[in-house]
């Protein structure tokens, strides 16, 4: 599972990416919807978070489960065109979908928090 390379150009420079833990033997269907949460996370942090200067992504795994965090320090409020996106529900989805939870708001006086926790055998068959 690489995380590494979730940033495009238009990111408040490359995220910092972090993976604790042995991530190479999770489920392809865990796997896959790390990297996407992780994505979905990173792109938000660029449309909504004002004046950011970093994001960090954190995917911590262990026997029982995959966590990902996705930290901006950016001031709160939209960046953009006004548009509804889906990008909370779609993540939302995807991790009831595995059996998993999704925690997203505000960290602290700035910034933003996205932590999902995934159980570690979803999709084994």
């Amino acid at each position: 599972m690489d995380v590494s390379g979730l940033a495009g150009p238009a990111a408040p420079g490359r995220p910092e990416v972090q993976v604790q833990g042995s991530a190479a033997d999770v489920p392809p269907a865990v796997g896959a919807a790390v990297y996407r949460l992780a994505q979905e996370a990173v792109t938000n942090a660029v449309r909504h978070a004002r004046d950011a200067r970093l994001v960090s992504v954190r995917v911590t795994d262990d026997d029982h489960g995959v966590v990902v965090q996705v930290v901006d320090d950016g001031r709160r409020g939209y960046v953009g065109p006004r548009r509804p996106g889906y990008g909370l529900i779609g993540m939302a989805e995807r991790v009831a979908l595995l059996g998993g939870t999704l925690e997203a708001g505000p960290a602290g006086e700035q910034g933003w928090t996205v932590v999902a926790t995934l159980p570690r055998q979803a999709g084994r068959s």
